[in-house]
C-alpha cells in the first residue's frame, strides 16, 4: 500500500515538473505584450508653420492712410486773396466798335471829306491802322472816290509820342500813277483821319520800314507832316 501511495506521488510530481517547464517562458526572452496605438495627431501638440528667417515685402505695398497726405488742397479765393483767380471774358468784350472820321477825295480830286465810319476792334492800339486801310478801299458816297493804288498795302500803323508812323509797302511808289495833285491828297488824307484822334499831332511815312523823301517827287516826306501843314 505505501509502494502504491509513493508510486502515485512521483507520477503526480513528474506530471507538475513537466507542466511547469512547458508553460512558463524562459528567463532570457520575456513575453511581449501588444502596446496600444497611438495616434500622434491627438496626442501631440501641431508645429506652428514655420516662419521664413527674411520676410520678402509685398509686390505692391498699399500706402497707409495719412489724413495729412493724398488729401487734395481746396483753394477757398475767400481764404487766400493772393490767389489770382483766371478773369472771364465774354465774347461781347472780346471786341469793341469806335466810330472814327476819315478823309477820301472827292470825285474832282480837288478836296478831301470827311465821312464817319465804325471800325471793330480788340484793342485800342489797332484803330490807327484800321482807320487808315478804310483809305484803301471805295467809300459807299457816290461823290467820294479813292486815290490808293490797288496794290498798295499797309505794313502796319504805330504811335510813338504824338507821331503816327505810317509804313506802306513798296508798290505805293511803284504803282502811284497821280500826279502832284494826287499826291497830296494820298498823304494829306492819311494826315487827317490819324490827327482826328486828339494823341496824335504828326505824321511819318515809311516804305518797307525805311525813310523816304517822296511818293512820287512832289511831296517832301523826309520830316513828319504836322496837322496844321494839311
Amino acid at each position: 500500500m505505501i509502494k502504491k501511495i509513493l508510486l502515485l506521488a512521483i507520477v503526480t510530481f513528474s506530471l507538475l515538473v513537466c507542466g511547469c517547464e512547458q508553460k512558463l517562458p524562459p528567463a532570457d526572452n520575456p513575453p511581449q505584450l501588444p502596446q496600444p496605438e497611438v495616434n500622434q495627431s491627438e496626442n501631440q501638440p501641431e508645429k506652428p508653420p514655420e516662419k521664413p528667417l527674411i520676410e520678402k515685402p509685398t509686390e505692391n505695398p498699399q500706402p497707409k492712410d495719412n489724413p495729412t497726405e493724398n488729401k487734395p488742397v481746396e483753394n477757398n479765393p475767400a481764404e487766400n486773396p493772393n490767389t489770382e483767380q483766371p478773369q472771364v471774358v465774354s465774347p461781347a468784350a472780346q471786341n469793341q466798335k469806335i466810330s472814327v472820321k476819315v478823309y477820301y477825295p472827292d470825285d474832282a480830286g480837288i478836296n478831301l471829306v470827311g465821312v464817319k465810319r465804325t471800325i471793330e476792334i480788340k484793342n485800342d492800339s489797332e484803330k490807327y491802322l484800321a482807320a487808315v486801310q478804310l483809305l484803301t478801299t471805295y467809300p459807299t458816297e457816290k461823290d467820294l472816290t479813292v486815290i490808293f493804288p490797288k496794290n498798295a498795302k499797309i505794313n502796319s500803323v504805330t504811335v510813338e509820342n504824338d507821331t503816327a508812323i505810317v509804313d506802306f509797302d513798296k508798290n505805293i511808289t511803284k504803282s502811284f500813277a497821280g500826279g502832284s495833285t494826287g499826291e497830296e491828297l494820298l498823304v494829306n488824307s492819311v494826315v487827317k483821319t490819324l490827327t482826328e484822334f486828339k494823341e496824335v499831332k504828326q505824321v511819318r511815312f515809311l516804305v518797307d520800314g525805311k525813310e523816304i523823301e517822296t511818293l512820287s517827287g512832289h511831296m517832301d516826306l523826309s520830316a513828319p507832316i504836322k496837322k496844321s501843314d494839311v
